[in-house]
């Protein structure tokens, strides 16, 4: 058994998978096992992964459905007590593995770690995206819904969670991350983001299709129109007036006069000017 698994799912992009897989081998922490798992139509990434002589990786191939079940696959194979998310194309810095493990190590609280990241591709410079939140995450659900926690290409799971909350991914549009993080927050899950890029993420070329950018972003905007109706039930009980103003805020929207979005910063700032009651609330 390793302490972590790292999980990468590959679809039709040998070219870049041996450099993921590569930046994983060459990390300074070395107790892991690599799962890659094909979902593509090639032989290609099986030669890609044949091509490293270490006895750590695993390859798990012909998985048709889509990256939801590669994703799935992995963690069912997995057998570290973390579980590292990591796309293909996108590359780790070296220390990624030691400090995340050290991390999740010193607080068992966390349930998921984040951090910021490098982004880099042939049509944009090579920079820094940093996350508006570091750190611990206050009442990730709501952070979420205004894209304050941005999912990365690179992100470490408490693997007991997963299994006690009986946690998957599911198809989602290339929204398969977000709705598995919306769903740990929905769990009480911990967030935490580190303020270090420790993930290079590339910006392949298919990844900026306006076709595929509008069918994740209206994923994305399915799964959030589930996140106030949970909320407004988990604090029913002490809060119930939070539904009557939903219920409002849904009825102003359908005479166009409030927007997605100023429904979703309403419910921001009503939770966070409140955080330390509805905190306390979900420790409860």
């Amino acid at each position: 058994m390793s302490k972590i698994s790292v999980i990468v799912t590959a679809y039709n992009a040998e070219k870049y998978v041996s450099e993921t897989i590569e930046s994983v081998l060459k990390q300074s922490f070395s107790d892991f096992e690599l799962i890659v798992i094909n979902f593509g139509k090639t032989g290609e990434i099986s030669s890609a992964v044949s091509s490293f002589a270490d006895e750590r990786i695993r390859l798990i191939d012909n998985c048709k459905t889509g990256r939801f079940e590669a994703l799935n696959r992995g963690i069912e194979a997995s057998t570290g007590i973390y579980v590292v998310i990591l796309d293909e194309g996108s590359i780790l810095q070296v220390d990624m593995l030691k400090i995340h493990h050290s991390i999740m190590e010193e607080y068992p609280e966390i349930t998921i770690c984040g951090s910021s990241e490098i982004v880099f591709g042939k049509k944009m410079p090579k920079r820094i995206v940093e996350p508006k939140i570091l750190g611990w995450v206050d009442l990730p659900l709501i952070q979420l819904l205004l894209d304050n926690v941005p999912v990365s290409p690179a992100y470490t799971v408490r693997n007991s969670f997963i299994n006690r909350n009986n946690l998957s991914y599911e198809d989602c549009n290339r929204a398969e991350d977000f709705k598995f993080w919306i769903d740990t927050a929905l769990s009480n899950g911990g967030f935490y983001i580190d303020s270090q890029p420790l993930v290079y993420r590339r910006i392949m070329d298919e990844n900026l299709s306006s076709v595929h950018r509008l069918a994740k972003l209206q994923a994305v905007s399915k799964i959030k129109n589930t996140v106030l109706p949970a909320l407004c039930e988990q604090y029913n009980e002490t809060y119930p007036a939070l539904t009557t103003l939903y219920n409002a805020c849904q009825e102003l929207s359908e005479q166009n006069l409030f927007s997605e979005d100023e429904i979703f910063r309403l419910f921001h700032s009503l939770f966070m000017k409140n955080k330390d009651s509805f905190t306390s609330l979900q420790k409860k």
